[in-house]
């Protein structure tokens, strides 16, 4: 389920960033989280689809004028207006779509699992409550799913760190700063 989910935001981020639809434009990052516990920032123009056990998640629409918007869901789901272009929401079992468009995404807590397809910056940050609880893992290689080949992924890191999601240039690479 999760290698379509993958597949069609690869797809949704193609034809939004110029691509074709049958095909990721090279220049275009891929990111996958998997049972992170911590914080997960995006900052991107492509797709995000994602869910959140608890905790809260903050949407910045950076093209409000635009044809797409931000689709979340959940239990106990409140949300608080923080600016004509931003929104937090709070709850439990959390799921968010973002489709299109330019976003920056912060999403505290835990049970986060995000994939992300598009061009931007992403932040990484490990919280566990004990030395050396499991905070979650992470990948940033095409066609990696942390939820289905975990072993090919990395642990969330313990301190933040941010890391390139495709390449402006359009060389394809990912470049970790």
């Amino acid at each position: 389920m999760r290698k379509l989910i993958l597949f069609a935001c690869s797809i949704a981020a193609a034809a939004v960033l110029g691509g074709s639809a049958g095909a990721a434009a090279p220049d275009v990052g891929v990111l996958s989280v998997e049972d992170g516990r911590g914080m997960v920032m995006l900052d991107l123009n492509g797709s995000v689809l994602g869910r959140l056990s608890t905790g809260t998640l903050r949407v910045t629409d950076h093209t409000p004028r635009d044809r797409y918007s931000a689709l979340v869901v959940g239990r106990k789901l409140t949300q608080e207006r923080l600016g004509p272009k931003t929104v937090l929401y709070r709850g439990q079992g959390l799921r968010f779509r973002m489709v299109g468009g330019g976003y920056r995404i912060v999403v505290r807590g835990s049970g986060i699992s995000v994939s992300a397809v598009g061009r931007g910056v992403v932040s990484l940050d490990g919280e566990p409550r004990l030395s050396g609880e499991d905070v979650g893992v992470y990948s940033l290689e095409d066609g990696v799913d942390c939820d289905v080949e975990r072993t090919l992924c990395t642990p969330l890191p313990d301190e933040p760190q941010r890391f390139t999601l495709g390449s402006p240039s359009g060389d394809g690479s990912r470049v970790q700063k």
